[in-house]
């Protein structure tokens, strides 16, 4: 079980909710920079941030195909480097359930929200049942690029500079993306394989914890990024299909969905009390336990 909780309890990596977000001009409004990452290195000041609300999608194609949905929706704070503070909450859910498996899962598809501010992650959420000591609401972990068991988080993330640069150098081609954020937008297509990712984006060596063999690293990473006329982005959708054949006998497929929205926000994230907070070490659980994501891929329908 602690390996479970560690995995669920990772840190946040981008993280979000809608903690005390004051309205603050549309970086639409400001003369616009030449490019995406002149204009989201510009964005980087102390308490300004965006919103984000992503969806996630899961697919296990093998003996039981399934489907896993998943929603975060927040606020990202950023420093004079990036992302330095979030305040999370996600969901998980499936698509058509049985009731049985609803019922045993239930805990895992309760929200959960996380706060990652000041080098520490505090997670609150059913899924920890009666394993916190009386009293305490929160579980602090030291923070980390990824987010609490997310199955599908994105692994374009347009927040990263030289993320956002590697990827819009691979376009393949672009076109009217429509109105986001009040903003129109171009759509730049393109793919990335898993290695180039894994060489410019700490997201993605953080989801993965290990350099990608030679077979996977050539996987490719299909993405699509919404800029507005401000340069900034709007929207990035990402997919990509990796072979579990052998371990699981699954080929999962992850497709994400990001909206950013409310660009220049002040933001202001605080940690939960200090007496509502437990550490990890704390938390009383039974030995044993495994993935949960895993018992719901390859769970017999």
């Amino acid at each position: 079980m602690r390996r479970m909780i560690a995995t669920l309890t990772g840190a946040a990596a981008a993280a979000l909710i809608v903690p005390a977000l004051v309205a603050a001009a549309p970086a639409s409004a400001r003369t616009a920079p030449a490019d995406p990452v002149s204009a989201l290195k510009s964005q980087f000041t102390a308490h300004r941030g965006v919103k984000l609300d992503e969806q996630g999608k899961l697919i296990g194609e093998g003996k039981n195909d399934r489907v896993i949905l998943s929603r975060r929706a927040g606020v990202l704070e950023f420093g004079r480097k990036g992302v330095v503070a979030s305040d999370l909450t996600s969901t998980f859910r499936l698509p058509s359930a049985d009731r049985e498996l609803a019922e045993e899962f239930k805990n895992l598809f309760a929200p959960t929200r996380v706060i990652t501010v000041k080098g520490f992650s505090y997670t609150s959420g059913a899924f920890y049942g009666d394993a916190l000591p009386e009293g305490k609401k929160w579980v602090r972990t030291r923070a980390g690029l990824v987010s609490p068991g997310s199955p599908a988080q994105q692994m374009v993330n347009p927040l990263e500079p030289a993320t956002l640069k590697a990827v819009l150098a691979r376009t393949i081609s672009k076109r009217p993306g429509g109105t986001w954020d009040g903003t129109r937008t171009v759509v730049h297509s393109g793919m990335i394989t898993l290695g180039e990712l894994y060489k410019v984006s700490p997201t993605v060596r953080a989801l993965l914890g290990a350099k990608p063999s030679a077979k996977s690293a050539i996987l490719p990473v299909n993405w699509q990024l919404y800029i507005g006329s401000d340069q900034l982005v709007r929207r990035a959708v990402s997919s990509w299909t990796q072979s579990m054949r052998g371990l699981t006998s699954l080929d999962l497929t992850y497709l994400n969905d990001s909206r950013y929205s409310g660009w220049g926000a002040k933001s202001a994230i605080k940690a939960p009390p200090a007496s509502q907070v437990a550490d990890i070490d704390e938390l009383d659980f039974e030995a044993g336990g495994e993935d949960p994501f895993a018992r719901l891929l390859t769970t017999e329908n």
